[in-house]
């Protein structure tokens, strides 16, 4: 996936990363990691200290960061993944650079509480019992005009689906984004407007689950770094405007291998689906983590709002391309907002408990699931989805198998941090409830 693969035909050494920082005059590396909400974080070592950070010798303090140890003071080592080296390409003379790392402590033993850390164990965990997988990454924002308070929703953008306009500054700053992603060895599938004014999308290829999920935190930066650069500003905000569609992060998975037994790998990847449908209210705690999540999951602009599949449905939670080989698996809940190391953690966690149990998901469903009335629902046991964030971290508390995927301090420290998030928005008094209540009450 990254440029420096791209040189190599073996796995990408410490040194190999030394050598080509050499070549490309790289004079700062930035030592990149996500926090529990997916947040890019970051450590800038000059290039001098390239060689000891590989050798997992660069310790920040976690008690910093929210979700790992806060209140405590804790060095905790960053340890990078060289595979993962690739030099920004906005930089003078090529001369920053990043590097995405793991977490460990003191002692070099693995960060419980590192997201990314947590995904490479699910992968591990599960890779007995689910197909060889591989992902592809359908990325939605909006790019907004700049605004001194950081606020506008305000867009000169005309565009909808696949418009194309040469004075439209959306059209070109993701172009320079698709140019910016290819030339730090991210391939890119396609690029177009999206249904929402100001909307656009960005796909990335099929390739391995944790490339997939490093691909889309490199992609978050790379888009939110260049806006800046056309006098836009990008959100990955599920839902900014209440009139248009919501901004999705659509995950689709691909089953087995040309080598893979047919009937067997249709067998597990409707198990599959069963788990992903039998977990899907517990799941979409982590896949849609912000209380504005719940505003793009309403009956409208093809969103999810029910636990099923289909084959054709675009507001179907999983969608199953009929005929496909290999064997396709699309999930269409997730939103752009979520910490793609957790929700592919707990996504997978699912599919495998699926395939380990035998889940199966029931006959694919056809039209439109706007229109299934209560009786239909409760008759082919369809589960709604959460209507909120409480109501989504509830589902996660009553969900052994999501939980165990999270692990206990993810669990724990996601779990907090978001029921203080809903209750500072339960307590918040919005525009709205003024344009209500101010003068009728």
């Amino acid at each position: 996936m990254h440029s420096v693969n791209n040189q190599f035909k073996r796995p990408i050494t410490n040194r190999d990363v030394m050598k080509i920082a050499k070549e490309r005059d790289v004079r700062l590396v930035r030592l990149v990691f996500a926090d529990i909400f997916g947040t890019n974080k970051n450590v800038s070592i000059p290039a001098g200290e390239l060689e000891r950070a590989l050798d997992g010798q660069v310790s920040f303090d976690g008690g910093s960061i929210d979700g790992f140890v806060r209140g405590e003071e804790l060095d905790m080592l960053l340890v990078p993944d060289p595979a993962t080296f690739a030099v920004y390409p906005w930089s003078a003379e090529g001369t920053e650079a990043r590097l995405i790392c793991d977490i460990t402590m003191p002692d070099g033993t693995p960060f419980e509480g590192c997201p990314r850390t947590t995904l490479q164990r699910v992968v591990e965990a599960t890779a007995p019992v689910l197909p060889p997988l591989r992902v592809a990454v359908e990325a939605e924002f909006y790019l907004f005009e700049a605004s001194t308070d950081g606020l506008s929703t305000r867009t000169t953008d005309v565009g909808s689906y696949f418009d194309f306009s040469a004075n439209d500054r959306g059209e070109q700053a993701r172009t320079a984004f698709v140019a910016a992603l290819e030339g730090m060895g991210i391939g890119v599938a396609s690029a177009h407007h999206e249904h929402g004014t100001g909307q656009h999308e960005i796909d990335l290829p099929h390739g391995s689950v944790l490339d997939a999920a490093d691909s889309v935190l490199t992609l978050r930066s790379v888009v939110k770094n260049l806006a800046t650069r056309f006098g836009l500003e990008a959100t990955f905000m599920p839902k900014p405007r209440a009139d248009q569609a919501g901004s999705g992060l659509h995950l689709d998975f691909v089953l087995g291998t040309v080598e893979s037994p047919a009937s067997d790998l249709n067998d597990a990847m409707l198990y599959a689906v069963g788990g992903l449908l039998s977990h899907a209210p517990a799941t979409t705690a982590i896949c849609n983590p912000t209380v504005n999540s719940y505003k793009r999951l309403v009956a409208e602009w093809d969103a999810p709002i029910y636990a099923v599949w289909a084959q054709r449905s675009a507001n179907a939670l999983v969608r199953v391309p009929p005929a496909q080989a290999p064997l396709r698996v699309e999930m269409r809940g997730p939103d752009a907002s979520c910490n793609p190391y957790l929700a592919l953690a707990v996504l997978l966690g699912a599919a495998a408990d699926g395939v380990a149990r035998g889940l199966l998901p029931g006959e694919p469903f056809e039209g439109t699931t706007y229109e299934l009335g209560p009786k239909e629902r409760h008759e082919r046991g369809i589960a709604a989805l959460p209507k909120s964030l409480r109501q989504a971290i509830g589902e996660l508390d009553a969900d052994a198998v999501v939980r165990g995927a999270l692990g206990d301090h993810i669990y724990h420290a996601f779990r907090d941090a978001k029921l203080a998030e809903y209750e500072r928005f339960r307590r918040a008094v919005h525009p709205w409830e003024h344009e209500m209540y101010l003068r009728s009450s």
